[in-house]
Parts: structure tokens; sequence; C-alpha cells
């Protein structure tokens, strides 16, 4: 697959560019070349959020604090105008895959392909705990597999992307569901000892093909994360005792960057740190660029050729750094198709935008995003933008900021496997938390923002189906707004053109069919009713689409009466 190449060359500051990398909620990123012959990634804010005056503060106060983060394994950002009519930045370009891109080639990595990846993940986070930063949302397509070592991508974005904007809403979950921390879960604020979780998480899916955490549905892994320990069995050995401290549920228990780089020791150098065919990623890579800029320059300017950068003689794992306090941040921060053709990954030539990505939303993808590659590290992960046309007026003429919550008490549970919710007789007694857990949402200036309950139950059957049934109930904040609007938003941020149906279905105020998910569920069905939010998935061959969405409504039907009303 190529980039997809402009008509004709553009100019953004002093870059000239020539092919779209990558496009998604906040704006898309393009490929371009520096007066001096250096390839760069450009990323260009959408008009919306330009109009945003809040954003614009976010995305300078980002770019002042990632210019701080320095070290071998993050990408310097180059340039930077949040004033210009289009905001846009501009990082180095880093040819090679991301490691969620490399894993759908080889599935897994090999030992000493995981111990110089640890290493190089260890020592970024070092850098970025250094300058004061929380990744808080480290994964596999945050993390490019260059041909010289590792690179980490994104680091800070949740301050970047944070506030009462088009991006982010109170009640929204920051991060990707398998890769955040049992502290993340729980809506508490990440901390460095968050992204060394995070970190952890990606090593065993780096290992395994599969993340530590995954089930078919967006609550069941959330559950998983909090409260359920993972299967290591399938690590070896030599990396088991990397990996498994990493994944404790205790924050104090985990190691810092410093002490996990003492776990990994010493990694020999090495020319090819990556298997063959990610190294054959890069190659393709290279000739699609060096096409690109084949061409005659057009602009009204010229730029020099660019200069593809050289494959460096050798990768230098790093070494043990000397003890440094890591906690120098602010205070208080203590698969199925698995096996694509490499030339399908051409367009994954990931660079480095850092720090503005768009803030991942709980998105009804169990693990990483399905769909076509991505050309950027820190390009938005590929996701069409959010359907605005597909918002409902409130019933009447009252609006969201003046109706009051409709269910103010607690949400069902499933303890001691029992549930409101009548699931078929072939389903074994449920399984979920016995409380329901408070979720806290972060404002801009680091205090707490409104809190919302949930809540949720998982049936499974003896011939392998599954109905996951999950509750969200908004209260309201003098701050944060109605639990309606609040509930209307986070409703909205599910959804993206062509993803769903809206359909009457009898129940609540409105409901949409999902039906790209991102899972192996049959049926999706998320119904909200004022401040509540439920989402019922089937899964299972028993239940193929076409066949399960009766049962799916009546499960939302007996979801919502289960939770008192006023």
């Amino acid at each position: 697959m190529s980039f997809s190449e402009l008509l004709e060359p553009q100019r953004t500051g002093p870059f000239r560019t020539v092919a779209v990398l990558g496009e998604g909620g906040m704006g898309r990123v393009l490929l371009g070349v520096s007066p001096d012959g250096r390839l760069v990634a450009v990323k260009q804010v959408h008009a919306d959020l330009a109009d945003d005056d809040g954003f614009r503060a976010r995305f300078r106060r980002e770019v002042a604090v990632s210019r701080r983060v320095s070290g071998a394994y993050t990408a310097p950002v180059l340039d930077a105008d949040a004033d210009a009519p289009v905001p846009w930045l501009a990082s180095a370009f880093v040819p090679g895959p991301s490691l969620s891109q490399a894993l759908e080639v080889v599935r897994a990595l090999p030992v000493p392909s995981v111990r110089q990846l640890a290493a190089g993940l260890a020592q970024a986070l070092a850098d970025i705990h250094r300058a004061g930063l929380i990744h808080r949302d480290l994964k596999p397509s945050n993390v490019l597999l260059a041909e010289d070592g590792v690179r980490v991508i994104d680091f800070g974005i949740a301050r970047a992307t944070e506030g009462q904007t088009a991006l982010t809403h109170a009640g929204a979950v920051l991060g990707s569901p398998p890769f955040m921390s049992p502290e993340q879960v729980h809506g508490r604020a990440p901390t460095p000892a968050s992204d060394v979780f995070s970190l952890g998480a990606t090593l065993f899916t780096a290992c395994t093909g599969l993340p530590p955490f995954h089930a078919d549905s967006v609550p069941g892994i959330l559950y998983k994360v909090a409260h359920s320990e993972p299967d290591l069995s399938a690590l070896p050995p030599e990396l088991h005792k990397i990996i498994a401290p990493c994944l404790s549920k205790n924050e104090e228990d985990r190691p810092t960057p410093g002490e996990l780089l003492a776990l990994i020791g010493a990694v020999a150098p090495t020319t090819r740190p990556w298997p063959a065919e990610v190294h054959r990623i890069t190659a393709a890579q290279r000739t699609e660029i060096d096409r690109l800029f084949s061409r005659p320059d057009t602009t009204t300017s010229t730029a020099p050729a660019p200069r593809t950068p050289p494959p460096p003689p050798s990768f230098t794992p790093p070494a043990v750094p000397p003890a440094s306090p890591l906690g120098a941040g602010p205070a208080g921060e203590p698969g199925s198709s698995r096996r694509r053709r490499v030339l399908r990954l051409v367009a994954g030539g990931v660079l480095v935008v850092a720090a503005v990505t768009a803030a991942a939303l709980l998105l009804p993808e169990g693990e990483e995003p399905k769909g076509k590659p991505i050309a950027s590290a820190t390009a938005p992960e590929q996701k069409p933008e959010p359907d605005t046309t597909w918002a409902v007026p409130t019933p009447g003429t009252t609006p969201l900021s003046k109706v009051p919550d409709k269910h103010p008490a607690d949400l069902p549970n499933c303890a001691k496997g029992s549930s409101p919710v009548r699931a078929p007789s072939q389903f074994d007694a449920p399984e979920g938390p016995d409380n329901a857990e408070r979720m806290v949402s972060s404002r801009d200036d680091g205090s707490e923002g409104a809190a919302s309950l949930m809540s949720w139950c998982t049936w499974h059957s003896r011939s392998g189906d599954e109905i996951n049934v999950s509750w969200r109930r908004f209260g309201s904040d003098p701050e944060d707004g109605t639990g309606a609007e609040q509930a209307k938003t986070y409703f909205e941020g599910f959804f993206y053109p062509g993803s769903g149906r809206r359909e009457d279905v009898g129940i609540g105020e409105e409901a949409l069919w999902v039906t790209d998910n991102g899972t192996d569920a049959s049926c999706v069905l998320h119904v909200r009713d004022v401040n509540l939010v439920v989402i019922v998935d089937v899964s299972g061959s028993t239940y193929p689409s076409g066949t399960c969405e009766e049962m799916t409504t009546d499960l939302a039907g007996d979801a919502l009466s289960a939770v008192p009303s006023r």
C-alpha cells in the first residue's frame, strides 16, 4: 500500500508536504521535507479545533513540554505554530512500523528482540518521567520499531487534549483498555507506575501476540485489568521476571524504569534488532519515500532533495542509568487477522508527532484498533471523525442543561452470581464486580471532575457464547454539566460514520446498533436514557448477526428496568 499522495505539493510553515500519512479525529499528518532536506511528519489540526482557544493553549503548552523530552528512544519536535490559522507541529520522521503493525506480520517477537524492546522502552520512560511527564497511553501502536531501536511517541497526550473541548469530556476514559493500569480503570489519576504497567502489557503482547487482558467487550477487559491476574504461562522463562512485576495491581510493587533496566541487564548491540520481516517493511517504506520525492518541486519555493535517514551502523541498547529521581514530575504524580502482507504496511512509515494525537476515548474496541495501518507514530489512530450529524435533540423542548437526573440510585451488580437481567437458561451464573466502580474524570488543571458509576455483568455458556451488559450512570456536576449532558456526550463519543445505525428499539431515549465494533460480538446495542447509558453485546456461534437482535434488545430492556428512576 502506498502513501496517499497529495494532488499538488503543499506548504506548511517552512515544510513542503507531498503525502497524507494518516487522518483522525484531531487532524491529519503529512509527509514533508524541511528546507535543509530532513524528512518530517507535519501534523495539521482540524479547523474546528483551531477555533477552540482552550485547545490552542493546551497545544502550545504541550509543544513546549515535549521539547523538554530528549533521549535516544524518543523523537524531537522540530517546529510548531500554535497561532497559525491551522495549527501544526512537525517532528522527525522515523522509518519503520509500529509494534502493532509488526505483530500483524510476525505474530510475536523472539526473545532477543523483546529484551531489546524492553530496554528501549524502559529508558524512554525514564527520559519522559524525568521531564515531568507521564505517558498515559503506552501501547503497541505508540511504539516504533526503527532500524536502530525503539521509539516511543505520544507522550503527554492527556495534558494536550484534556478539557471541555470537542476532544474529551467528563466521563470519558483516557487510554486503550487492554493497556490501561488498574488505577486508570478505577478513575484515579495515572502516575509513573501506571506507565510501567502499560509497558508490561506491551511487552506481554510482543511476546505472545495478544495483550494480557482480553475479552469480547470493553467492560470485560476493564474488569480483568482491575480484578484478574494475568495468565503468564505463555511467557518465555527468561522474560517472566521482567514482565511479571510490571503487571502488579499494586503501584508500589512495580519497578521504576531504572529498576527495570537493572532486571533486564546488559543487552548486546546488534545491527538488526528485529525479525527480517520488520526490516523488509522499513525497506519498502524507503522505496516509497524515494518515489514520492523524485518528482520536481512545484511549490512556490524550492526545498532540497530529502535525506532519507540511512540505516545506522548498529543498535546500542541503553545502559542502566545512574540512580536519579524519576518522579521529577509535578507533585502528586508519584487479533484475529494478524498475517497481512508486508506491502500493506508500506504506509506505516511511522512518524513521530509527539504529544498531540487525540485522546483515546473508551471505544468499543477491546484491543488495538483494526483497519488500515496508520503511517505515523503519533498520527491519530485511524478512526473516522465522529459524525456530529448523528446528534439527537433532547425529546421535547427542554435543553439537556435543564434536564434533571432521572436515575439517581446505585447500579445493579452481579454479586454472588445473581443479576436482575434474565439471560437464557443455557448460560451460567453471571460474573462481575460486587459493587459499582466509581469513575472520576480529570479536569485540565489536574483537579477531579465529575464522578460516574459503572457496573457490568458477564455470562458464559458451555458452547462458548458470551453476553456482556454494562451500566454507566452520570451525575450532575456544577462544572461538568448535568448528568444528561455527560451521558449524551459519552454516548455520542462511541460512534463514527459507517460504524452503526440508529433505531428506535422502544426503550430509552435513543439507541444505536454498532455494526463495526472492533470485537467478535455479533450484536452490540447502546441505549441512552437521560443520564444512564446501557451497553449490551452478544457473541458466539449460537448467535450470529441477524439472529441475536431481539434477545439483545430484551436484555437491554431488563438492564434499564433494573435501575431505579424518579
